[in-house]
């Protein structure tokens, strides 16, 4: 590498940096030079033209140093299959340890997640999100995130990737998109419009371009994603030019954990959608025939407020005259009432006594279709 393409090279990485970390060019060569031992970036400039050049060494420092504020992927080369590569990448768990208690660590839609036994953290794509501790009882002295030494270490890990997320977001985005100009004005990293002032779908406020840049343009007032974010409030008659500042708490918090106890044993919710299907199940367990399994698939199940249940069964498919019994059990078992009635209804196929003459299905498709061939000559011959 030469002296003029090693230098040109600090600048390319120092421009990397700077979008992904979303500051200035400036701040970016004033800290690349200072990896490299200088005070600021015009010092290493007056030294490069006292023919001073990097060693190698200082070299894979430099990108090692960029490296960090990336994704693991190919975070200089611009080949197609880059995102491909770091999608890869990022959908699969990272393994680890902090002292005695394993963890997992995975990006899933550009947020952080880190769990362990009993413990997750979960860091979202919002910088200015509140990074969130679930754990699955109150502090008993078992669960390690009680524990600040280890809390801080997890939660280390989990928003050194969450930066490296940001940073590989940042990328991909045009640069006016995290850097506003001289008036405040910033691009749209989607729809490309270009404002000072920008408007959330869910909150009656102006954001200025400045803040939406800074909070990856996610809503400083409610944390809505960039989806959500528009250059004129097209909600409101005057387009949003007579809304105060969105609000916000003020102080930022998203360093405070918001902890949260969850229990997640599985528990059994009795919808209408699920009382449906273990009753409709069991009148297929009553069923003897092929008639009285359409019956029992054909049956008009409601189920009301108290959960309790109407079964209507087709007279021409279910003999009235026989209790689905397991139907009966099983709604005793989920402790509701059930309540039968016949009906008379548009049967799905012509003779219907047909399926009572076996419990074949594939026997009763022939059945019907050599008694419908049957009919159909029938027909052309009185034609």
């Amino acid at each position: 590498m030469t002296e003029t393409t090693k230098f040109n090279s600090l600048k390319h990485l120092a421009k990397q940096y700077a979008r992904a970390k979303r500051i200035t060019q400036n701040q970016a060569l004033n800290l690349v030079a200072e990896k490299l031992g200088f005070a600021a970036w015009t010092k290493l400039v007056s030294a490069h033209k006292g023919n001073w050049i990097p060693s190698f060494e200082q070299m894979a420092g430099v990108e090692a140093f960029v490296a960090d504020a990336f994704p693991k992927a190919d975070f200089q080369a611009g080949h197609p299959d880059a995102m491909a590569r770091r999608s890869a990448y990022l959908d699969n768990a990272e393994h680890g340890m902090i002292g005695d208690h394993p963890y997992r660590l995975l990006v899933a839609l550009h947020d952080i997640l880190m769990v362990g036994d009993g413990w997750s953290i979960k860091v979202r794509e919002n910088p200015s999100a509140r990074p969130i501790v679930q754990t699955v009882a109150e502090d008993d002295g078992q669960c390690p995130v009680f524990d600040p030494v280890f809390l801080h270490k997890a939660l280390s890990l989990a928003r050194d990737r969450a930066d490296r997320v940001r940073g590989g977001i940042s990328t991909d985005w045009p640069r006016r998109s995290t850097k506003p100009d001289h008036d405040g004005v910033v691009r749209h990293p989607l729809w490309g419009d270009a404002s000072a002032v920008w408007y959330c779908l869910h909150c009656d406020g102006k954001i200025t371009g400045s803040q939406i840049a800074q909070n990856l343009w996610h809503c400083p007032g409610c944390g809505a994603s960039p989806l959500d974010i528009f250059n004129t409030a097209f909600w409101c008659e005057d387009e949003g030019k007579s809304l105060p500042p969105v609000k916000t708490d003020g102080a930022n918090h998203n360093d405070k954990p918001d902890f949260r106890v969850v229990d997640d044993r599985p528990k059994l919710e009795l919808t209408a959608e699920r009382i449906t299907l273990l009753i409709r199940s069991a009148l297929l367990d009553d069923a003897t025939n092929v008639s009285e399994k359409l019956g029992a698939l054909h049956a008009e199940i409601t189920v009301d407020d108290d959960n309790d249940v109407w079964i209507s069964l087709e007279e021409d498919l279910w003999p009235c005259d026989k209790e689905p019994a397991q139907a009966v059990r099983v709604a005793a078992q989920l402790g509701i009432e059930v309540a039968l009635e016949c009906m008379v209804s548009e049967i799905p196929f012509a003779w219907p006594g047909l399926g009572e003459l076996t419990s074949s299905t594939s026997e009763y498709t022939q059945l019907m279709l050599d008694a419908y061939a049957q009919y159909s000559r029938s027909d052309d011959k009185k034609s």
